[in-house]
């Protein structure tokens, strides 16, 4: 629509013209809302690939959507009590001894107004609203009461897995908020434990190493979540500050009988041991994947084999089950 951008002030600095086309008729009574919807197409444009957009109504509903679930967002984190954003807990097992090591804490949405919300949709929606810090900071502030109330029935090694982003590491206050948090909750560093995702360490890969080391130095472990799927090679991973890599369902779906001489997943787990590193397999369905996991030393497991996510009260009681046995 235009042929260039606009000059700004004679700076060598441009402004690319955005334009939402809204089409008249009987639905709007005032110039708010025509401009309203113009404004949610506006939103639509895709980072300059095209000036113009066309207005539809499903536009409207995604957006009323995303307003609904970001009000809720910030209910949630300001209020600590608040279930909207809750968590579950999926069990980590060694599974030489069906012994619960751990749990691995996962956010889910309940909205008010809108039902279960999906975690790609309400952590996308806190990204781009910039309301990942303090929603990250309530998860993990709820993942360490709920762990203060399981070393206070006895289950003093417990250690609770809590995901923590990279925008949330790059904060200059991030090792002092999880100091405030641990001292406020009454727990001791040696029950928690960060994961963290390879992609994060696409950027400022020395920036977060750094961070990961001086909590190591508090006596927190750090795991890598999703091992083998992006950055990490198996030459730089002895150069990261973690104690713990998580193996990817993706490999270890691909552990069916008869298929054993194609795989590489022993290869990860033997890497990984050899640089003194504790081994995590995720997403394990199945006794023939428990069997091949084993047999090749990885020896703490989590996944529906198992048991699916459980809500806190449920988390409890299979943990005392499992520890009566």
């Amino acid at each position: 629509m235009f042929d260039r951008p606009f000059e700004y002030l004679k700076r060598n600095k441009q402004i690319r013209p955005e334009i939402g086309i809204v089409e008249i008729s009987d639905r709007y009574r005032n110039v708010d809302d025509l401009m309203k919807d113009a404004s949610i197409t506006i939103t639509y444009l895709a980072n300059g690939v095209t000036d113009h957009m066309i207005f539809n109504a499903e536009m409207r509903t995604k957006v009323e959507r995303e307003e609904v679930i970001e009000l809720e967002l910030i209910r949630s984190y300001k209020n600590i009590h608040d279930d909207i954003v809750h968590l579950e807990y999926q069990p980590k097992i060694n599974a030489r001894t069906n012994e619960i090591v751990g749990f691995e804490a996962l956010a889910r949405m309940n909205s008010k107004k809108l039902g279960f919300v999906s975690p790609s949709e309400f952590i996308d929606i806190a990204e781009k609203k910039q309301l990942i810090l303090p929603l990250g900071t309530a998860i993990l502030e709820k993942a360490c009461i709920f762990t203060r109330k399981l070393v206070s029935m006895g289950f003093k090694d417990i250690r609770v897995a809590v995901n923590v982003s990279g925008i949330q590491l790059l904060m200059d206050d991030f090792i002092d908020t999880v100091e405030d948090i641990i001292k406020r909750t009454g727990i001791e560093t040696r029950n928690l434990e960060l994961e963290i995702t390879e992609t994060i360490l696409l950027e400022n890969y020395a920036m977060i190493n750094n961070v990961l080391e001086k909590l190591r130095a508090m006596g927190i472990e750090v795991s890598m979540d999703d091992f083998g799927t992006g950055f990490s090679s198996l030459a730089s991973i002895g150069e990261l500050n973690i104690d713990i890599v998580k193996i990817d369902r993706h490999f270890i779906m691909k552990i069916v009988k008869g298929t054993e001489k194609n795989l590489i997943t022993n290869d990860i787990i033997s890497m990984a041991h050899k640089l003194g590193l504790q081994v995590i397999a995720e997403g394990v369905e199945t006794g023939i994947q428990r069997e091949y996991l084993l047999r090749h030393g990885c020896e703490v497991m989590q996944g529906y084999y198992f048991s699916r996510p459980l809500t806190e009260n449920k988390a409890i009681d299979v943990l005392r089950a499992t520890a009566a046995q």
